[in-house]
Formats: C-alpha cells, sequence, structure tokens
C-alpha cells in the first residue's frame, strides 16, 4: 500500500535540494525531544500533527501519525549534522507545501 503522504522521501529530497539554504533555529521552549530546533520544521510539525489528530479520520490516523513520527525523527538526525542543518528551513518549507496539497482532502488548512 501506497502511504498517502510521502514524508520520508520528500524530506530526502527537499535536503538534496536545499543545500545552499540558510539556517534559521529557534530556541526550543519545550523538551529537546518534542522539536528538531528548526522554526519551519517545527512548525511544519505542528501543523501536520494538528490536522491528523483534529481532521484525519481514525482509522488513518496511527498510520499518517507514524509518517509525522518518522519525518521528525529524519529531521532531528539531520538538525544534528550541521552540513545538513543548513538545508532544513527550506526542506521543511517544500515539505509543508506539499503536505497542505496531500491533507486537503480532510479538510485542513494551514
Amino acid at each position: 500500500m501506497k502511504p498517502e503522504l510521502p514524508f520520508l522521501g520528500t524530506a530526502l529530497l527537499c535536503l538534496g535540494l536545499a543545500a545552499c539554504s540558510q539556517a534559521e533555529s529557534r530556541n526550543a521552549t519545550t523538551a529537546a525531544d518534542n522539536v528538531v530546533g528548526i522554526l519551519q520544521c517545527d512548525d511544519y510539525l505542528a501543523k501536520v500533527n494538528t490536522c491528523i489528530h483534529e481532521r484525519v479520520p481514525a482509522d488513518r490516523r496511527a498510520a499518517l501519525a507514524a509518517e509525522a513520527h518518522q519525518m521528525f525523527a529524519t529531521w532531528k538526525e539531520a538538525a544534528a549534522d550541521p552540513e545538513h542543518r543548513a538545508t532544513l528551513p527550506q526542506a521543511c518549507g517544500i515539505t509543508l507545501e506539499v503536505a497542505k496539497e496531500d491533507l486537503a482532502r480532510y479538510g485542513c488548512t494551514f
């Protein structure tokens, strides 16, 4: 079965496309395990998780939440590497645009 949100593939593609991007981070005010530390990534994750938990039908929530968690783990790992960290703002922004289209079917707007 093909996943509805190609989070991991999109993230990896975006990392490659964003190689020259300037990193923008923020000081996390929550536990380090809950944030990537890149404003655009944390914004993406907050919006997608809200959509999943408030709009997605119960029978699809677990799969989409697992994909979002995998995206978080990928980005968290990339943020720990200075070379990859610089690509994350653009990668997360592009991934948000893709997610907007994918999640619109559930009535999510962000």
